[in-house]
């Protein structure tokens, strides 16, 4: 029996049900549901909370849909190539793959498990046209270094999009989490940093022209109503119910960051003397946890493990558990081993973790998963 599930989203939202509620009522009332002023209102409160400087955002219907607008934008064409890594979720790759793109594999870094930089130069060739960075359980990839390599590539032309569906709030160098690259793609998805009772996502970019052109694809292609300007347009509009609880948890969310940060500091106390390793964290990060997961040594079973843990009461989950370049959808475009990937997927457990748990929640985690090792 369950004794501590791994996530309780009824629990996560009771802690500001009455400012939801009123959001949500606000919404209804106002008999305006799709493109009103409850989404433009959260769209410009997002942008002012990711750079003090220029900047726009664009809701839409999912993280997914975020990354394909801005490739899209970006102007990738079939059998164009874009850079990835496969210990992600199928969203980053599904959404490169749907826009008829390659998606082009590169290994992670042993220690903080995103994407290695200095790897990307060996995987660039003349159709290389975008890179999608994905940062990882709340921690960073360098974005600053990926585009000094390619500055000093000469390939100024490839576009980052910065995936930052598990790091909202993140920053590097004092710059957050999707400001760095030249898009930056956020998902919405109930359990992330900001989460919507539904699905939704969202894109940030500081190119004037470019937020012009994600307004018309995310509604058609439409310029304004009945008049498209460019094809390809697709229906894919965060709602005004969904933006309306966004907006209020946008204001808790730096607060419950800095808590879960908090709470990781404990779990590696807690946890220091045992067989696991923990995610290093990127220099100049400052890390927005989204999950916290640790590593097996390789004397353990995994799914073992994590079978011993929930008959003592304890729910663990796997982010992810086969990476996605060995998977029958994708296997063709990775002809190649990434054993650095591969190797961690094998070992990796995820850990009750959010911003309505108590340190004594957390040191009864501990105690079973000391039991259990």
């Amino acid at each position: 029996m369950v004794q501590i599930p791994f996530l309780s989203l009824k629990r996560v939202n009771e802690i500001i049900e009455p400012e939801i509620n009123e959001a949500v009522k606000d919404v209804i009332d106002s008999g305006w549901y799709i493109m009103g002023e409850a989404c433009q209102k959260f769209e410009k409160n997002m942008a002012s909370d990711l750079s003090k400087e220029s900047g726009f955002v664009i809701g839409c219907n999912s993280g997914t849909d975020a990354i394909c607008l801005a490739l899209k934008v970006a102007e990738i064409k079939p059998d164009d190539e874009v850079i990835t890594v496969a210990n992600t979720a199928i969203p980053t790759v599904s959404a490169i793959v749907s826009v008829g793109a390659v998606p082009v594999f590169v290994e992670i870094d042993a220690n903080t498990w995103v994407m290695d930089v200095q790897q990307v130069s060996e995987a660039i060739t003349p159709r290389t046209k975008a890179i999608v960075p994905v940062h990882l359980y709340g921690n960073m990839v360098d974005v600053s270094a990926l585009k000094k390599l390619l500055l000093n590539l000469g390939r100024e032309d490839i576009t980052i999009i910065e995936d930052c569906a598990q790091a909202q709030g993140a920053a590097l160098q004092g710059k957050q989490a999707g400001t760095i690259g030249d898009f930056g793609a956020y998902s919405f998805y109930p359990s992330k940093n900001i989460g919507a009772m539904g699905d939704g996502g969202a894109i940030f970019t500081k190119s004037a022209i470019a937020y012009q052109q994600l307004k018309m694809y995310h509604n058609y292609g439409q310029k304004d109503r009945y008049n498209a300007l460019v094809a390809g347009g697709v229906n894919s509009r965060l709602d005004e119910i969904q933006a309306a609880i966004l907006d209020v948890k946008l204001k808790y969310m730096h607060n419950w960051n800095r808590y879960k940060y908090k709470l990781m500091k404990k779990y590696r106390e807690l946890l220091q003397d045992l067989p696991i390793k923990f995610q290093a964290i990127t220099a100049g990060c400052e890390p927005a946890w989204h999950l916290c997961v640790i590593s097996l040594d390789k004397s353990y079973n995994r799914d073992d493990v994590q079978v011993k843990l929930l008959n003592h009461g304890l729910q663990t989950l796997i982010h992810y558990p086969n990476p996605v370049h060995l998977q029958k959808a994708f296997k063709k475009y990775c002809q190649y081993s990434l054993p650095v990937t591969e190797s961690l997927t094998k070992t990796i457990l995820s850990l009750p973790f959010n911003y309505v748990m108590q340190e004594e929640e957390l040191e009864q985690v501990a105690q079973i998963i000391r039991k259990c090792l």
